[in-house]
């Protein structure tokens, strides 16, 4: 147990404990006794709620629309268990060549065209090879993506490629 964890349920049993003094010791109506307890309540579930982000989990938010792929991981679907599968993306925003923010994981859903390219991205970033991407919002057909001679369709309109040679100024 962390002190994190040990200071959040401390902070918990101390709201409950107050919440119990104002219901048994106050002259205050069940109106305000109730609605402090309801006010709590939505307190606790936000709370919990909020954790998630806090914590590193993937988000189910769209990608940036310009990206720096850091890594990937596909969870591919199990029909026995009843998982659709996922796939995990680590991007970091790019706001110009120069600057990029720290990584945040996405979750995006599992499709064979989305694992294909993800997994094409991941043996070029293994290599050493930079890869770069951008993310449109898109309600129209899936994307066609050529992979040498061969074509699969990415049901979001993502787009990743290598990273361009930087140019250097002549002598």
């Amino acid at each position: 147990m962390t002190i994190g964890i040990a200071g959040i349920t401390a902070a918990y049993v101390l709201i409950a404990l107050l919440l119990l003094s104002i219901n048994l010791y106050s002259n205050w109506s069940w109106q305000i006794k109730a609605g402090t307890v309801i006010l709590a309540s939505v307190f606790y579930v936000i709370t919990y709620m909020s954790f998630p982000p806090l914590l590193g989990w993937p988000t189910n938010e769209s990608p940036p629309r310009q990206f720096r792929l850091i890594a990937t991981h596909v969870q591919q679907p199990d029909k026995q268990a009843g998982d659709k599968g996922a796939v995990y993306i680590w991007l970091s925003v790019i706001a110009d060549m120069k600057t990029s923010s720290p990584p945040r994981a996405y979750k995006l859903p599992y499709s064979d065209g989305l694992h294909e390219l993800v997994i094409h991205a991941k043996a070029k970033l293994d290599k050493g090879i930079a890869q770069l991407g951008e993310f449109e919002e898109s309600s129209g057909p899936p994307i066609q993506v050529k992979y040498g001679s061969r074509t699969v369709t990415v049901p979001i309109n993502i787009h990743i490629y290598d990273l361009p040679d930087p140019l250097f100024p002549d002598k």
